[in-house]
């Protein structure tokens, strides 16, 4: 049986057959130490307290020992200004093009912004976590192959755009997470398989299967 795939989280798997995907910090990470699938990025939210110069050595510096890149991303919903994010998020997606690493997005308010780089790095696989963008924004994101969608927290709320674009998210595109949220990952899969109406073993091999495919070049 498949195992659960969860797509990005802060805490380490709590659930039996889970892989997690942990989130770690620039600042506070020891990769001595680190045994198990992590992403590490340089968030929007800390773009203007960072050196950029110095967060790309450490991602270049450790990026065998990463599953992904993020998260990272743009967002249009904090004080920042978006052009110190556009430029720390295209430099850590160079970083990703050249490792051949996916790259774990945060992204709010902003997704038109990030659709020209999808567009624009064709060859490096996107995964939009806590998406929570409206059919119009799923339809357009769409058209990028290299953009998957990943969704969790919200889905317990029926009028949010995650719970009522859920369907429309092709399952070979889709991944479930926990954040940093107390729930369990077994929880957001019984819940995403009750919205789209299949069979959680269903839902867990396809879930599975779009890991092993995006992540295919890592040893984890």
């Amino acid at each position: 049986m498949s195992q659960y795939i969860n797509l990005h989280t802060h805490r380490k798997p709590r659930v039996t057959g889970e892989i997690a995907i942990r989130n770690g910090f620039l600042k506070t990470i020891d990769f001595s130490k680190v045994n198990y699938p992590v992403s590490i990025g340089l968030h929007p939210w800390h773009v203007h307290k960072t050196d950029l110069n110095w967060a790309l050595q450490v991602i270049e510096q450790n990026h065998t020992q990463m599953i992904a890149i993020g998260e990272c991303g743009l967002d249009r919903a904090i004080k920042t200004p978006i052009e110190p994010q556009l430029l720390a998020f295209e430099k850590q997606i160079s970083l990703a093009a050249q490792y051949q690493l996916p790259v774990i997005v945060h992204c709010v308010k902003a997704y038109a912004d990030f659709a020209a780089f999808a567009k624009q790095h064709s060859q490096v696989n996107f995964v939009l976590h806590g998406f929570s963008g409206n059919d119009e924004t799923l339809q357009q994101l769409l058209a990028f192959k290299n953009v998957y969608f990943s969704v969790g927290k919200y889905l317990f709320n029926p009028q949010s755009n995650a719970s009522l674009v859920l369907n429309k998210i092709p399952l070979n595109r889709l991944f479930l997470e926990t954040d940093t949220t107390p729930l369990l990952i077994n929880n957001i899969y019984e819940k995403a398989s009750q919205i789209i109406e299949i069979e959680e073993t269903v839902l867990k091999n396809q879930i599975f299967s779009n890991f092993a495919l995006l992540f295919k070049n890592n040893n984890f």
